[in-house]
C-alpha cells in the first residue's frame, strides 16, 4: 500500500458515498494534502462511525477490509495511520463503538488493537 492513496483508496471502495464523503471533507475543510491522518481522521472515522450507528454492514465490511489490508501492509507510515488515527478514534468513541468495530476486524487488525491498547494502557 502507498501512503499517498491510502484516502483515495478507501474512496474508492464506495462509489455510492462520493457525495458523503466530499462533504464530510468539505465541512472539515480537509483535503488530501493535508496528509492521510488528517482526511482519516476528519472524513474517514466520521464516514464508519456514522456505518456502524446505522448497522451498514455491507460497507462496514468494506471498510474494515480495507484496514485489515493496512494492518498487513509493511510500510510503517500505513500501520500508523491505522493505529494512531482509526484505533484511536475508534477507542475514544466509547467502549461499544470499539466493542461493535471489532466485530468487523480481521486478525491483523486485532493485533494493531492489542498494540494501541498497551501503549494506551487500556484494558
Amino acid at each position: 500500500m502507498n501512503y499517498n492513496n491510502l484516502y483515495a483508496d478507501f474512496n474508492s471502495l464506495f462509489p455510492e458515498c462520493t457525495d458523503e464523503l466530499k462533504a464530510l471533507a468539505n465541512a472539515a475543510d480537509a483535503e488530501e494534502t493535508d496528509g492521510m491522518h488528517i482526511m482519516f481522521s476528519f472524513v474517514v472515522i466520521p464516514f464508519v462511525l456514522e456505518l456502524l450507528k446505522n448497522d451498514d454492514t455491507d460497507k462496514l465490511t468494506r471498510a474494515f477490509g480495507y484496514f485489515e489490508k493496512m494492518a498487513s501492509s509493511d510500510p510503517s507510515d500505513v500501520t500508523e495511520v491505522l493505529e494512531f488515527t482509526v484505533i484511536e478514534n475508534l477507542m475514544s468513541n466509547g467502549q461499544a463503538i470499539y466493542d461493535k468495530s471489532k466485530t468487523y476486524m480481521g486478525e491483523n487488525m486485532l493485533e494493531c488493537c492489542k498494540r494501541a491498547e498497551q501503549y494506551l494502557q487500556i484494558g
